[in-house]
């Protein structure tokens, strides 16, 4: 009997090793399905009821916002969150320059395709015209065909 190689002995152990851990992912998977706690079918978990409840929070909180009470003076300086509003500021020309970026490369890209397109419609047109050149040339030759030009005698003297 052959003894395996080295490498055979180390791919089994890794693949016992892979299997090793999914197996222990599984079993972990498993206890905690087992022991987490339980919600009756119809009852959201309170989990789902903060999310709910946060998200509620962050909808008033869109629909109570004024302008107009955010830009005066004493409320901006004092109690308004304004990182956002200077971040915008600072962060306003690199926004530009890339939507602007963006736009004119996908207008390029368009651009570029439509010449594909016609260069190859040129191609096509030129293609056909030298194809009816041929077929009118090949009317043309005679019906032994072009016989070839001879310079001198046939035969060497």
């Amino acid at each position: 009997l052959k003894t395996r190689s080295y490498l055979a002995q180390v791919h089994d152990r890794f693949c016992y090793q892979r299997f090793a851990e999914q197996v222990d992912m599984a079993l972990r998977l498993a206890a905690l399905r087992r022991f987490a706690k339980s919600v009756p079918l119809g009852l959201p978990s309170p989990q789902v009821v903060s999310l709910k409840a946060s998200v509620k929070n962050l909808g008033d909180s869109v629909k109570g916002f004024k302008v107009s009470k955010y830009f005066e003076e004493k409320y901006f300086w004092e109690k308004a969150n304004v990182g956002p509003f200077f971040l915008l500021l600072l962060f306003t020309p690199t926004i530009y320059r890339s939507l602007k970026d963006a736009y004119w490369t996908r207008q390029l890209r368009k651009m570029n395709t439509e010449e594909i397109i016609s260069d190859r419609y040129d191609w096509l047109k030129v293609s056909m015209i030298q194809d009816e050149v041929e077929a009118e040339l090949l009317k043309q030759v005679p019906s032994g065909g072009i016989q070839p030009l001879q310079l001198g005698a046939a035969s060497p003297p």
